[in-house]
C-alpha cells in the first residue's frame, strides 16, 4: 500500500518508526543492541521497582512469551546486565534481578528517553497535548475491541 505524504496513516507509521529509531540508537550507544528485548531491564527497574522477579512475571508484564524472556535473560546475563538464580521457595522458578551495570544503564537510558519524549512534544500547548491524549486513548480502545492487549506495564487502574 502506498501512502501520500500527508496521509494520516503514513504520518502515524513514520512517527512510530522515527521514535523507535531514536530509542534504538540510545540502546546501541550503551551496548544494549545485543539484548533482544531491552525493555525487560526497564520493567524490572521501574515496574517491579528493582525487586526480584520471575521470568513468567516479566513475560506477562511485557506481553511476550516466557521462551522469549528466557532467551533475552540469557543474553543479558552474559552481558552482565542481570543475574538469574532459582527461587529459594520454589526451585521451578527462576528469579531475575538487575546487576549494578544493569541499573546504571537503565538510569542513563531513562534520562535519554525523557529527552526524546520531551522533544516529540516540543511546541505543543497543554491543551493540544490533552487533545492528543484523548485521541490516543480512543485508538487504544479501538485496538482493544479488535482483541489487542495493552501490555500490563502500560495499564492504569
Amino acid at each position: 500500500m502506498v501512502y501520500k505524504h500527508n496521509d494520516l496513516r503514513w504520518l502515524f507509521h513514520s512517527l512510530d518508526h522515527m521514535h523507535h529509531n531514536c530509542v534504538k540508537a540510545e540502546f546501541e550507544k550503551r551496548g544494549l543492541c545485543k539484548a533482544s528485548h531491552p525493555y525487560i531491564l526497564f520493567v524490572i527497574r521501574y515496574l517491579m521497582k528493582g525487586e526480584l522477579v520471575s521470568q513468567k512475571e516479566l513475560a506477562d508484564a511485557i506481553g511476550i512469551s516466557p521462551a522469549t524472556v528466557a532467551i533475552s535473560i540469557k543474553r543479558m546475563g552474559k552481558a552482565g546486565l542481570v543475574c538469574k538464580k532459582p527461587d529459594e521457595k520454589d526451585r521451578r522458578r527462576n528469579i531475575v534481578a538487575l546487576t549494578e551495570k544493569g541499573r546504571k544503564i537503565t538510569e542513563e537510558c531513562s534520562a535519554a528517553f525523557n529527552e526524546i519524549n520531551s522533544d516529540v512534544f516540543k511546541g505543543f500547548t497543554e491543551a493540544e497535548q490533552e487533545q492528543l491524549k484523548k485521541f490516543y486513548l480512543r485508538m487504544i480502545k479501538n485496538l482493544e475491541s479488535r482483541g489487542a492487549r495493552l501490555p500490563v506495564h502500560l495499564k492504569r487502574s
